[in-house]
């Protein structure tokens, strides 16, 4: 009988061992708390860290930019087509005696050329040269009225005088190194040229 219970008992506990080890072993429980977060190593010298993604980007402006247009340079202005005229020469400032005004000169080309842009503002133009066609200066002018008063009395700087003389009736003596020429002329509306010569003047 002892032997039949100890041969059971035996029996039992092989049972017993075996269903025990059909169960997978129990894992030990996780421990806690978790370890602390480590932050990442700071990047090496010399590189530039990336931007970071929770930037915030600005929307698109509402309107399109505007270009400035390079503005192309200023042309010059176009040349004038009225030819300006040269100044007078300083020799050949007008002058007056009375109401007469009258101007000389045109001993060189300048002075010619200068005399012919005024020529227009002067009734009385005078000429005065040699027969061998060299032009003579230095002439006396006189110009008298009717009634035997100067007045103009002057020496001509060059070959050309001009004067504006009031309308009316004179006496016109022009004398070179002493020899004279008169003639009555008469000033109207228009111009009155006249032009002296003198025989083996020089």
């Amino acid at each position: 009988m002892k032997l039949f219970l100890t041969v059971a008992l035996s029996l039992m506990m092989i049972a017993l061992i075996a269903h025990a080890q059909s169960f997978p072993p129990a894992y030990p429980p996780p421990s806690y708390p978790p370890p602390a977060y480590a932050p990442p190593p700071p990047p090496p010298p010399g590189m530039i860290p990336a931007p970071s993604t929770s930037e915030v980007i600005p929307p698109p402006p509402s309107q399109p930019p505007v270009f400035q247009q390079a503005m192309p340079p200023a042309m010059p202005p176009a040349p004038s087509r009225v030819q300006q005229q040269p100044p007078i020469p300083p020799a050949l400032q007008a002058q007056q005696q009375g109401n007469i005004t009258f101007v000389s000169g045109g001993a060189g080309t300048e002075d010619r050329d200068a005399l012919r842009q005024v020529e227009n503002q002067y009734n009385l133009r005078l000429l005065f040269a040699a027969r061998n066609g060299n032009y003579l200066a230095g002439i006396a002018v006189t110009l008298n009225d009717m009634r035997g008063n100067a007045v103009l009395d002057t020496i001509a700087e060059g070959p050309i005088f001009y004067a504006h003389v009031p309308p009316g009736r004179y006496r016109l003596t022009v004398s070179n190194q002493g020899q004279s020429q008169s003639r009555d002329i008469s000033i109207g509306n228009g111009a009155v040229r006249q032009d002296f010569y003198w025989a083996g003047a020089s």
